[in-house]
C-alpha cells in the first residue's frame, strides 16, 4: 500500500513537473539557473563527478534509504527516460545559493544528478520523514533539519 500511494504521488508530481516545464517553455520563461552546479549539469559535464567537488561549493547532505530510492525512481523518469537503473547506492543533497542538486552516488562518485524544483525538495521531506499522504489530507511543508546529516 506505502509503495502504491509513493508511486502514485510520484506519478502525479513528475506530471505536474513536465505540465509545468511545457508552460514555461510556451510563455519563454526561462528554466532555473543552476547557479554553482551548471558545470555538472550542463551537456559538457563530465559523466561522473567526485562528492568532493560538490563539498567544496555547497553543503552536501546524505540521504536516507527511503529518500535513495525516491530520488533514483525520479531519476529513471526524468526525459530522456531512461531504462535502466543509474549507478549508485545511496543520493545526496548539495544545496548552494537557493539551488538544490540531488546526485546518486557510488564509490564516492555522483554519475546521476539533476536540479531539484521546490516541490521535489518538499516531497523527498516527507519521505525522509515517513509521511504517508491520504486522500483528502491537506499537505503542510515545513523543513526538518533534525531528519538530515550534513557531511563534512
Amino acid at each position: 500500500m506505502k509503495s502504491a500511494l509513493l508511486g502514485a504521488g510520484l506519478f502525479a508530481g513528475l506530471l505536474i513537473g513536465v505540465s509545468a516545464q511545457a508552460q514555461e517553455q510556451e510563455s519563454g520563461a526561462q528554466a532555473p539557473n543552476p547557479g554553482v552546479f551548471d558545470k555538472w549539469l550542463n551537456q559538457s559535464a563530465p559523466e561522473c563527478v567526485p562528492v568532493s567537488a560538490f563539498k567544496a561549493v555547497s553543503t552536501v547532505t546524505a540521504l536516507t534509504p527511503d529518500q535513495f530510492q525516491f530520488v533514483r525512481a525520479l531519476y529513471v523518469a526524468l526525459p530522456p527516460v531512461s531504462r535502466t537503473l543509474p549507478p549508485g547506492d545511496h543520493a545526496v543533497m548539495a544545496t548552494a545559493g537557493g539551488q538544490v542538486m540531488l546526485a546518486l552516488v557510488s564509490d564516492d562518485q555522483a554519475c546521476a544528478r539533476f536540479l531539484a524544483p521546490d516541490f521535489i525538495q518538499s516531497m523527498l521531506d516527507q519521505v525522509g520523514q515517513g509521511q504517508v499522504i491520504h486522500a483528502g489530507t491537506a499537505v503542510d511543508w515545513r523543513p526538518s533539519q533534525d531528519r538530515v546529516r550534513i557531511l563534512r
